[in-house]
């Protein structure tokens, strides 16, 4: 996952990466995964939201160099990834959370962290294994440190995930779907840990997830199709749904004009669309309805969601 070797020295290492992303394009035979997408970003938390399909993974492995885009740039304090020095030097730079992170049964957490801390050149022993003992404290592991990793749970297994990406205090740390097997109390953590780590990184995190991506970021960009059609804040997320969000006491009827409909817990219908639905009063818009108006129902309701690619 990380190089080895002698990196270039980044510029501004002591503190948040400056990001920027330009035109990035990726494809997978004939199938466009990502098309034209540009941001950029320094220091904060920045949330990648979208549904499954969206891009979201294929974006964040493009950004840890996992994979080489097929056009577009990537530049991380100045350094091109498309220079091999220059991605081997961004690799000892961040700190990467896969989507499926794993690692081997019979090792311990520390010594996961610990390998991960000798390839990035972590220094001599003492002051390397206080690094790992911080990373496995900040996700509350440091008790397990002898653990082996075949008698974890699969929340415990994502927090060890989260421990190796933060290990070092990276500059930019990249998380693909990091709340993933966590229980509510340790969600409530993560968005913690996240927001303090933004103070001092930048940090790029992937969710599905609306409350999720609203709770920890300061910035959001909504990916659908491999395309980024949303960029700000929360707020201004639910307010792309203003005047367009509507609440009725009778089912709202399938209409391709209608792109999203549910019942409520109070027994009324809430439905995002253009236009007011027959006995329809408008409400207040929410992030979801702003993330639905975006990304959902393209066919209108009575489309199946379950067919939208994994």
């Amino acid at each position: 996952m990380i190089g080895v070797g002698r990196p270039k020295p980044a510029r501004g290492a002591d503190g948040p990466a400056s990001v920027r992303v330009q035109g990035l394009g990726k494809r997978f035979g004939t199938q466009p995964a990502l098309t034209d997408v540009s941001f950029g970003a320094h220091g904060g938390v920045v949330a990648l939201l979208g549904p499954n399909g969206a891009g979201k993974t294929t974006l964040l492995r493009c950004l840890a160099t996992v994979l080489r885009p097929d056009n577009g740039e990537i530049y991380v304090d100045g350094l091109d990834q498309r220079r091999d020095d220059d991605r081997v030097a961004i690799r000892y730079r961040l700190g990467y959370l896969p989507q499926r992170f794993d690692a081997a049964g019979n090792a311990t957490l520390f010594d996961v962290v610990d390998y991960l801390a000798i390839v990035k050149g972590h220094g001599v022993a003492p002051r390397r294994h206080a690094e790992v003992q911080k990373a496995l404290h900040l996700v509350g592991l440091a008790d397990r440190a002898h653990t082996k990793v075949r008698e974890l749970s699969g929340g415990m297994k994502q927090r060890l995930g989260i421990a190796q990406a933060l290990l070092g205090d990276p500059g930019l740390v990249i998380l693909d779907e990091p709340a993933t097997g966590l229980d509510p109390e340790q969600r409530l953590l993560l968005r913690d840990r996240l927001s303090r780590l933004g103070e001092r990184s930048t940090v790029i995190v992937s969710t599905h997830l609306t409350e999720e991506a609203a709770a920890f970021s300061q910035t959001l960009h909504v990916l659908d199709a491999g395309r980024i059609v949303y960029s700000g804040t929360a707020g201004g997320l639910a307010a792309c749904a203003a005047g367009r969000v509507w609440l009725t006491s009778t089912p709202v009827a399938a209409s391709p004009l209608i792109r999203a409909s549910w019942r409520t817990p109070d027994g009324r219908y809430r439905a995002v669309a253009d236009h007011a639905p027959p006995g329809g009063v408008a409400a207040t818009p929410t992030l979801e309805d702003g993330y639905l108006l975006l990304v959902g129902g393209r066919g209108g309701v009575g489309a199946n969601p379950w067919e939208r690619s994994a």
